[in-house]
């Protein structure tokens, strides 16, 4: 076997590889945002009113627009799980296309789902990181 295939082979296992680590922090990501979001919304929802008095508390609209916040991170988290299945949908369909069919202009065909996927991925993240510093100012703003 020659250097190049030998590259060729290497190159293909090390990409498989990084393709299956890529999922596995994507998957981890998701349920990491969805379960901190889930467990920081509930948390201040419950146990706020141990750590501020409400009834004198101020800036109050930082602790709801915070609930907002994290309630749009678990929705964006959770649609992003259908558009991925729908992206990979899509995804094997243009792979027949391409491999089966050999029709070249699916090859770099831009999947639509795929970057509504990463959009609600993205924007599920910094919503929580926004949501997170809201309800820590409302907090800060409120301990005597």
């Amino acid at each position: 076997m020659d250097n190049k295939e030998e590259n060729k082979k290497i190159y293909a296992s090390f990409r498989e590889y990084l393709l299956k680590s890529q999922i596995s922090n994507s998957e981890n990501f998701d349920k990491s945002i969805l379960s901190l979001s889930s467990a920081a919304l509930g948390i201040s929802l419950a146990f706020i009113k141990d750590v501020v008095n409400l009834q004198i508390a101020q800036h109050t609209i930082l602790l709801k627009i915070s609930w907002i916040l994290f309630t749009i991170s678990i929705i964006a988290t959770m649609l992003s799980f259908m558009t991925s299945q729908k992206s990979i949908t899509v995804q094997l369909d243009y792979a027949e296309k391409y491999y089966l069919e050999e029709k070249m202009e699916y090859l770099n065909k831009n999947n639509w789902w795929t970057t509504v996927t990463i959009f609600l991925n993205n924007s599920s993240a910094f919503v929580f990181v926004i949501a997170i510093i809201f309800t820590v100012l409302f907090v800060i703003l409120n301990i005597n």
